[in-house]
């Protein structure tokens, strides 16, 4: 998300880089919602699903401007935490913020400007992490299942994997929701998310156990996430602008405006998780992509 566009989205509440759709619960998402609490709270349900305890280390994928890699550290006790971030801008700003707000005494928090989808060949501080995070940035990789699989390759045996993902269940044969198809194949590349990837809750916690998680968990949050966002965006348009088509709000704006026909065509939201068992497969991935082009292995 463009910084112009987070700055927009901030307005009117407590100060923030935090940039994603929100977890929006106790009334926000209305005139007065915070957006930068919401963005908060999703984030802080993610770490507890995948059960961040102190003294964890913890890997974040598409970590963004790195508000969520200071919320590891400074709330749930992390020792050492490592994000990754594709884009240059977000993971410069991510360093930039640690730089003006440092962690904890003793905690070690970086950022790697590295695409997710490489997780499998990363050079990463270490082998084997205990918790891998993934807060609302899921839906933007395709394939998922290489990335799964890569993650159970890097968690520790018991370790646990959380993630955000959009679902869609299939349209009814020439129902409302077939026609609605076109509006949401729209929305998706507006957002740029593949959408063959999306897939029926059912069909997403099967998938995490194709790549060899186990005790998957989910819990839809359909209206939480999507329309509580949806419900800020209309709200907070009078603040930001006159019109629809601000060039800094014009996409929020679109995005809000198609929030609904999507939901009508299927498109949910959820928190997913799982926990990394112990596999001769996932042992040997490891095993291989902990070593450098030189062969030396990387810290364990």
């Amino acid at each position: 998300m463009p910084s112009a566009e987070r700055a927009l989205l901030h307005r009117g509440g407590r100060a923030g880089t935090w940039g994603s759709l929100g977890l929006w619960l106790d009334g926000e998402g209305s005139s007065d919602g915070d957006y930068a609490r919401a963005c908060e709270a999703l984030a802080r349900a993610v770490g507890r699903a995948a059960g961040i305890r102190p003294g964890d280390r913890v890997l974040s994928l598409g970590c963004g401007a790195g508000d969520e890699l200071l919320l590891w550290a400074r709330e749930f006790g992390a020792a050492e935490v490592c994000g990754v971030e594709r884009d240059p801008a977000l993971a410069a700003a991510a360093r930039t913020l640690l730089e003006r707000q440092p962690p904890p005494a003793g905690t070690q928090v970086q950022v790697l400007c590295a695409d997710a989808m490489q997780l499998a060949s990363l050079r990463l501080p270490r082998r084997r992490y205990d918790r891998i995070v993934c807060v609302d940035a899921a839906y933007h990789f395709s394939p998922r299942g290489p990335l799964l699989r890569a993650a159970h390759a890097r968690l520790r045996p018991g370790g646990r994997l959380a993630l955000n993902d959009l679902t869609l269940e299939p349209p009814a044969r020439g129902g409302w929701r077939s026609l609605l198809r076109g509006v949401l194949r729209g929305a998706a590349v507006l957002t740029q998310v593949p959408l063959s990837e999306l897939l029926p809750l059912p069909a997403q916690r099967a998938r995490l156990r194709a790549a060899g998680f186990v005790d998957v968990q989910s819990v839809a949050l359909d209206d939480a996430v999507l329309g509580g966002f949806a419900r800020h965006v209309r709200a907070q348009g009078p603040r930001v602008a006159r019109t629809l088509w601000h060039p800094d709000w014009r996409r929020p704006a679109l995005t809000a405006a198609l929030i609904g026909p999507c939901r009508a065509a299927g498109l949910g939201y959820a928190l997913l998780s799982g926990e990394a068992t112990p596999s001769a497969a996932a042992t040997d991935s490891a095993e291989r992509t902990a070593l450098s082009s030189s062969g030396t292995p990387v810290s364990a």
